[in-house]
């Protein structure tokens, strides 16, 4: 009874340094695991995110065969490969050129809509200028007011302006924009975008209107080019 109280006193030391690296072997321990479980969850949300964007391009590619046979017009599928870097214009490049069969003035959509017009072809590439560019204009329709219109684009990467001459003719916001067929580049009633500002005419003027592009270049990979059909002759 006198002994013991002096062995345990001894043994406090021990206990504690004991107790101390028990602690920090679990604290070493959970840490591991935190990280082999961090470390789980980026590879899973990486994995996730190819699935779905595969997935994405899967539905994009179903949409555009399944345009294809609504058209009934030869065509090329290509992929956007980069934007070009130069601030006063919207374009970017695909990875088929003249060697597809890829001409200059392709009109080129998506599953979405209209993307844009080929402006350049280069052997195994092409330029395309998107709708948004101020060079391009579109002759379209708008089916719930009857307008015939000419889009021009507005020198961003999601917007185009209305230009047409019926003043009393009731635009509103959220009409859908189609291409008309005027001029036979672009096949008739393919979505172009939708109308997302109306400010009426004033005296001396016409309306304002601005419509946001269907397609955009950043989230739609994609694409399909129409190519020219051959005459009997194979002209």
């Amino acid at each position: 009874m006198l002994i013991n109280p002096v062995i345990e006193g001894l043994l406090l030391p021990r206990d504690a340094f004991f107790a101390l690296t028990d602690r920090y072997s679990t604290v070493l321990e959970l840490n591991e695991k935190i990280s082999v479980l961090e470390k789980d969850l980026r590879t899973n949300a990486k994995v996730m995110l190819q699935i779905d964007q595969l997935q994405k391009e899967n539905n994009d590619l179903r949409a555009l065969l399944n345009l294809r046979e609504k058209l009934n017009r030869p065509s090329v599928n290509a992929e956007i490969r980069y934007e070009l870097p130069d601030i006063y214009s919207d374009k970017v490049v695909i990875d088929k050129g003249s060697k597809d069969g890829v001409k200059l003035g392709n009109p080129v959509i998506t599953a979405s809509g209209i993307l844009g017009q080929v402006s350049r072809v280069y052997g195994k590439k092409a330029e395309l200028t998107l709708i948004s560019d101020t060079s391009l204009s579109i002759p379209v329709s708008l089916p719930s007011s009857g307008v015939i219109a000419i889009t021009k684009g507005r020198g961003n990467s999601s917007s185009f302006e209305l230009q047409y001459s019926d003043l009393s003719a009731e635009v509103k916001v959220g009409d859908e924009v189609l291409t008309s067929g005027l001029g036979g580049i672009y096949p008739p009633g393919i979505l172009v975008g939708h109308i997302i500002s109306v400010n009426p005419a004033i005296p001396g003027q016409f309306p304002n209107v601005i419509g946001r592009t269907a397609s955009v270049a950043g989230a739609q990979h994609q694409v399909m080019i129409l190519t020219e059909k051959e005459s009997s002759d194979g002209s």
